[in-house]
């Protein structure tokens, strides 16, 4: 535990001083992926924050699923600013959920139509990613994984009751970032985003008592993955990301 603290108090530093991290100290980096979540329970115990959102990606043929909580102070509504002295100013368009129903870890597993039915509104969301790293992309996904999955703030735009939806699951997307427009055709990675959070939602359960206690809470936004891969901004540009029938949401570094 104590190399776990260690890491933990690393990476917050990092965040905090926005000074890149070369190397763990005194040989705590994380070498399994429990060891990564559980520094991201330790940063989320030591920093004290309300867990409000979480974002969650699907498995590939290398790694399981990921997640990672985020707090209110990285949850933003468009429209928005971060700082210019962020250094990646990376970016990814994609669509979030709100739970009108708790989803508590100990009453799991979930099924996909379970969630779907917990479910109250879906709304357009900007992910802003940064690495509290020296290098990006990050070579090791354990890193990253310990690294919140390199989420630096969540911005959510217009939010629609799901019921409501006319084009949902296949909307038709695009980021802009200044004057430069781009498709975000990749759709929901992993397919069925109802599926991951139920994967999340039971997921919680072997985490520490923190997030194994609380679970998943009405009012949760739960953000489903890119659709454009990553992007990269520069200051004082307009990123907006728009999704037909559902909105926008935008973002300005300055």
């Amino acid at each position: 535990m104590e190399k776990v603290k260690l890491a933990a108090e690393a990476l917050i530093k990092a965040r905090e001083t926005n000074q890149p991290l070369t190397n763990f100290p005194d040989d705590s980096a994380p070498k399994s992926i429990a060891e990564a979540f559980a520094i991201q329970d330790e940063i989320l115990t030591s920093r004290g924050g309300v867990i409000v959102a979480w974002k969650v990606g699907p498995s590939s043929k290398e790694f399981p699923p990921t997640c990672a909580a985020i707090t209110r102070e990285n949850l933003y509504t468009s429209p928005t600013q971060l700082s210019k002295s962020l250094r990646l100013k990376a970016v990814e368009c994609e669509v979030a959920f709100r739970l009108a129903l708790d989803l508590p870890a100990d009453e799991g597993p979930y099924k996909s139509s379970e969630v779907k039915a917990a479910i109250g509104t879906a709304m357009v969301a900007i992910e802003a990613v940064e690495t509290r790293y020296q290098e990006w992309p990050v070579k090791d996904p354990i890193w990253a994984l310990a690294d919140s999955q390199s989420n630096e703030a969540l911005i959510v735009g217009d939010e629609i009751g799901l019921d409501e939806l006319v084009h949902f699951p296949d909307f038709h997307a695009s980021l802009t970032i200044g004057k430069k427009v781009k498709a975000a055709d990749k759709g929901f990675p992993g397919g069925d985003p109802f599926a991951l959070i139920a994967w999340l939602a039971g997921h919680l359960s072997e985490r520490y008592p923190l997030l194994s206690k609380r679970g998943l809470k009405r009012g949760d936004i739960i953000t489903t993955g890119s659709w454009n891969g990553v992007d990269f901004a520069n200051s004082q540009e307009k990123i907006s990301a728009a999704f037909e029938g559902l909105g926008q949401a935008e973002l300005e570094y300055n």
